[in-house]
This record gives structure tokens, sequence and C-alpha cells, in this order.
């Protein structure tokens, strides 16, 4: 859902850069209902919503690497922090072995991967060492 990444550039739903919105907050967003289970209805999902954090993370990471490319070297240390603390939420989730736990196993992946972004930068001597 383009709706969390454009939050969480701080494009929409009138939240700080770097915030995650919440689920009613997405619906609300698309004037969409979500987890209706009371009735047959179009709803957004809670897992619709674990994927889109999924999807999140993929677009941050590459994130990362093109914005040191453009010169900004603290929005890295920004998106490795983020990403880290939505990675330790999903290794408490107890996911099924469907679709969601295997986009869930790549999350690591793209915190190795910000995280090479991070380190290359503090090789370079291009971000304060106290971070």
């Amino acid at each position: 859902m383009a709706v969390v990444f454009c939050v969480w550039l701080g494009g929409a739903g009138g939240k700080p850069q770097g915030s995650l919105p919440t689920i009613e907050e997405v619906g609300s967003t698309l004037n969409v209902p979500t987890n209706v289970k009371d009735r047959d209805t179009f709803h957004i999902t809670t897992e619709e919503y674990l994927h889109a954090l999924i999807s999140l993370i993929e677009e941050l990471a590459r994130l990362a690497v093109n914005s040191v490319t453009l010169g900004d070297y603290q929005r890295p240390l920004q998106i490795s922090k983020f990403v880290k603390d939505l990675h330790a939420g999903f290794q408490i989730l107890n996911l099924k072995n469907d679709s969601l736990r295997r986009r869930s196993d790549s999350i690591k992946y793209n915190v190795k991967k910000i995280e090479d972004v991070v380190y290359d930068l503090s090789l370079r001597n291009l971000i304060p060492r106290n971070v």
C-alpha cells in the first residue's frame, strides 16, 4: 500500500516524517473499512496491512541506497533505526507457514542491506561516530 510509504515520507496523514500509520489510519485515508468480520464487504485485513509493512521495508532499503547516492547521509540512519524496530515487531509475531511468513523472512536481508549502507558511511567518515 503506497499510503504507508507516503505517510512514512511525511506526505500524507498529517503525521511527521518517519511515522507509521495504523491500519485504522490507512483505512481512513483510503475511505475503506478495516478488519470487517460480520459481513462480506471490501476491507483491509491485518494480513494485508502486514504485507504493506513488508513492502515498506523493501522500499526503504532501496531508499537508503539512493539517499547516499544523492548525498543524504542522515536518512539511512533514520531508516536503519525504523526498520530494525519493525523487524523486532515481526519477530514477536507467530506467523504460520504461508506467504506472509515467507515475506517476513526476507526482512532480515533488507535489514542487512541497510546496515551495510550505514557501515560503509561510517567507514568513509560521512556520519558522526557517536551515532
